[in-house]
């Protein structure tokens, strides 16, 4: 079974900056979070942000276990009783995952970055009841149901208007030089389809010896992995990716929020994975006004990832 609504099967592009833009989850309705599940039934949880009309981009890590012979994906569309999942398959012949050729499970996020190729107006839908709050497993329900639940839950039909039509974000793009982001920053969370938004109130560092981005955690967490991180006039600077502990001299851990940006390294792969398709992607160089002069010690931080590489 496929979707068919004809009227929402174009994506919207992001056409003005707003200060007060990603604030709140209707402002996220390019990102959810989906299901991977390998041959063996093992299925892992993760997010995707929606950057073109069949591609979604997500952290290497959520997909290069579970899909390295073939998976399927599962989008979950809604925040209602009643929900939808986009269902499509990757296997070798056919692939829709695209893992970043330099990503490597043992070094810490700079290509922790990949593509998912899923044409959301075609691909197969399943439809179902959330019943986990009732201590019940979700029921599946046919398309008339659902249809039915939208048709008189305006709401929910305004909600599916916005997951199938999204405002698709402009991408932030870094030069190789150490920055500070002069925009705010959130993330949102999304658990058995409810959604919650972080804002980070601490200075976030580009760094190029790095080849990513780090402030200190506000609250991300195991399962959003692979969600956009969006400035407050709406462009997408990047895609989380881990948080790590580092013990300071009192004892006292200091955790970090680390994030793959778009910077060339990154461009060249979505280049070739996308073809045609990447040059209708919006990109924004990270210029003044977006970014000042970073002037933060990294040693901290630098050291740590330095003795995570050592130690494998």
């Amino acid at each position: 079974m496929c979707l068919a609504w004809p009227l929402f099967a174009e994506v919207g592009l992001l056409s003005l900056t707003s200060e007060d833009m990603h604030t709140k989850k209707e402002d996220f309705w390019h990102t959810f979070e989906y299901y991977a599940t390998a041959p063996d039934g093992k299925t892992t949880k993760c997010q995707a942000t929606r950057i073109g009309k069949k591609w979604f981009a997500t952290a290497a890590h959520c997909v290069a276990q579970p899909c390295q012979n073939g998976c399927t994906l599962q989008v979950d569309l809604l925040e209602q009783p009643f929900s939808v999942l986009i269902g499509a398959t990757h296997t070798r012949k056919k692939p829709i995952v695209f893992i970043h050729s330099q990503y490597k499970p043992t070094e810490p996020v700079a290509h922790d970055f990949a593509l998912l190729q899923i044409d959301v107006a075609r691909a197969e839908a399943r439809y179902y009841r959330r019943a986990e709050s009732e201590g019940q497993p979700n029921l599946f329900v046919s398309k008339s149901v659902f249809d039915n639940f939208i048709r008189h839950n305006p709401p929910a039909r305004r909600e599916l208007e916005q997951a199938l039509r999204p405002q698709l974000p402009p991408l932030l793009v870094f030069s190789d030089a150490d920055a500070r982001l002069a925009r705010e920053l959130s993330v949102i969370s999304i658990f058995n389809g409810e959604r919650h938004i972080l804002h980070n109130p601490y200075p976030t560092d580009y760094v190029k010896q790095l080849g990513f981005a780090y402030t200190l955690n506000f609250g991300v967490k195991e399962g959003m992995s692979g969600s956009g991180v969006m400035t407050n006039t709406g462009e997408l600077a990047g895609i989380i990716s881990a948080y790590l502990g580092i013990k300071t001299g009192k004892g006292t851990p200091r955790e970090y929020f680390m994030f793959a940006v778009f910077n060339a390294d990154l461009l060249q792969f979505m280049e070739q994975v996308m073809g045609s398709d990447y040059y209708k992607l919006d990109r924004r160089e990270a210029a003044p006004g977006y970014i000042k002069k970073s002037t933060a010690d990294h040693t901290e931080i630098i050291t740590a990832v330095k003795e995570i590489l050592a130690a494998q």
